[in-house]
């Protein structure tokens, strides 16, 4: 596969670690292969869509619109209103919301982030950065799985490494935290806390999956995922195992 322009993100790496074979389908060959029967899931995801877009609004200080009328948005309101009271707003702190940003890997590829929220501050001296992540997913988040996750090794370390270029002073020290918020389960986040020690493992890690990546040639593939895959009926001539995929 030829990598040059390449602009690899966590749901690339993710997609990598889940099954080789995956990602060559979908960034080698380019195949973006729907659900089947799952028009549930892509209403679910149009649901995200919209409540990150009234987020958005909120935080720009732009009016968020009207989403009453209809019975699937009754929650919003409520969601927004445990996002104010979670996410103050204060005058001296900077609010970026979609907040894209990319770093270079080598000299034929980047890696790129996006944040939901990123808010830029600074406290006792110290530059603060807070990433806010917003879950609208119906099964519960927890901490150790987040912990985990190529989401937040990824997006905690690619702040931790640009935005004091970008915001601080030289050498200075920084506090860089992660906040996951799924206002359907929650009254308060779930914060993940970084530091020197857990950047330096991080980026190891991104590193030697993307070299690991450029290694490949996509032809392994993990039986473990495939009973919830939407490539399953293209790779093994099988249906995804709908009460799998749920449990996943």
């Amino acid at each position: 596969m030829d990598f040059s322009g390449f602009e690899f993100s966590q749901n690339a790496l993710n997609t990598f670690k889940t099954c080789p074979k995956k990602f060559g389908y979908k960034y080698e060959q380019g195949i973006n292969w729907k659900k089947e029967d799952e028009e549930e899931y892509y209403k679910s995801l149009k649901y995200g869509v919209e409540f990150h877009l009234m987020c958005e609004r909120y935080f720009s200080n732009i009016p968020v619109g009207n989403f009453s009328g209809e019975k699937k948005y009754e929650k919003f309101s409520k969601w927004l209103e445990r996002v104010k009271n979670v996410v103050p707003i204060y005058k001296d702190r900077e609010y970026l919301t979609e907040y894209g940003l990319s770093i270079k890997i080598d000299e034929e590829s980047r890696l790129n982030v996006k944040y939901d929220l990123a808010i830029i501050y600074r406290e006792s001296g110290v530059l603060c950065i807070d990433i806010w992540d917003w879950k609208t997913e119906n099964r519960k988040i927890n901490y150790n799985d987040l912990e985990k996750r190529m989401q937040t090794i990824v997006y905690m370390s690619v702040a931790y490494e640009i935005i004091p270029k970008i915001y601080g002073k030289n050498n200075e020290k920084v506090r860089v935290r992660m906040y996951y918020y799924q206002p359907e389960y929650y009254l308060e986040p779930i914060e993940i806390k970084y530091n020197e020690e857990k950047f330096k493992n991080d980026k190891n890690k991104i590193n030697n999956l993307i070299k690991e990546i450029k290694k490949s040639d996509f032809k392994d593939k993990n039986l473990n995922s495939c009973k919830f895959c939407e490539f399953n009926m293209l790779c093994n001539q099988k249906n995804i195992n709908d009460i799998a995929y749920e449990e996943y």
